[in-house]
């Protein structure tokens, strides 16, 4: 899309017709085009259309930008815009940041040798029960609070056993400090990390005990930021499942019956990934 003879094209049409509209005839055929896709979603069993037409949909990711909190300060993402609209009659970025930025998922080869890449997860595991364990006030004192085995069988003895193919989802409250990098951090000044993560015996009960497709935190880790041995990373990518860090709005689904989508770039060989998280509430 973005060749040399495509711009050239691209080029000479805007100088010969200018810039392309949107014209009513043109609007109303994708209305009818719209309408006719809609036909065939008539086909979709009823009670299926109407459980998607009442669904709530909430975002799980934060936006995705030069200036995020990163866990290590120097990978920081860049971008450049290499043709605009103005002057080229299309709009493209190249961005250049490493897989473990923004809202991301960490795959097992993330900490494991030989661990499965992203291009050959299973898919299946991207679709998951959303469990959102509520360790905040505990945050609110110990900024490295962990989530425990306790907290797990507290909102079991709540809402019943965590269910199989579930997202075990860690809500903090830390969100609220993204827009301050150092905040998020939990740096005091000193270049040291402290945030909320997953406890050791908490990951091992998760992935010997319950059967999960992952964990996620609103937070840089899946270890608390004082960790020095990542046994959260260990645990749960060495027994296949996946993390999800830094995603937002965990506040939204907490209490609530959801399903949670995960979209990540299917790239070769990846360890991970920047990723779109939604809530199907």
């Amino acid at each position: 899309m973005c060749s040399p003879e495509v711009a050239r094209v691209v080029s000479d049409r805007i100088k010969k017709e200018g810039l392309p509209q949107v014209s009513r005839r043109n609007f109303l055929r994708f209305g009818g085009m719209t309408a006719a896709g809609l036909a065939v979603a008539s086909a979709v069993p009823f009670r299926a259309a109407r459980a998607q037409e009442m669904a709530e949909i909430v975002d799980l990711s934060h936006v995705f930008g030069t200036n995020v909190p990163t866990y290590v300060p120097t990978d920081v993402a860049t971008r450049e815009t290499t043709v605009n609209v103005k002057d080229n009659g299309f709009y493209i970025q190249r961005w250049s940041f490493g897989e473990h930025t923004g809202t991301h998922m960490d795959i097992p080869a993330h900490f494991i040798e030989d661990g499965e890449t992203v291009d050959n997860y299973a898919i299946g595991n991207f679709v998951s029960t959303a469990v959102v364990i509520d360790i905040s006030a505990k945050a609110a004192d110990e900024p490295n609070a962990t989530l425990d085995v306790s907290d797990i069988e507290a909102w079991e003895a709540a809402n019943g056993e965590i269910p199989a193919g579930a997202l075990v989802c860690l809500y903090s409250g830390w969100e609220s400090k993204w827009a301050d990098v150092a905040a998020f951090r939990g740096d005091p000044g000193d270049g040291s990390l402290n945030f909320p993560g997953f406890g050791a015996e908490a990951c091992t009960f998760l992935t010997t005990e319950r059967d999960i497709h992952g964990i996620a935190v609103d937070t840089l880790s899946l270890d608390p930021g004082n960790s020095a041995t990542f046994d959260a990373h260990y645990t749960i990518l060495g027994a296949g499942k996946y993390g999800i860090e830094n995603v937002a709005n965990l506040g939204a689904i907490a209490g609530k019956a959801a399903t949670v989508i995960v979209g990540v770039p299917r790239w070769e060989s990846g360890s991970g990934g920047p990723c779109r998280v939604m809530a199907m509430v």
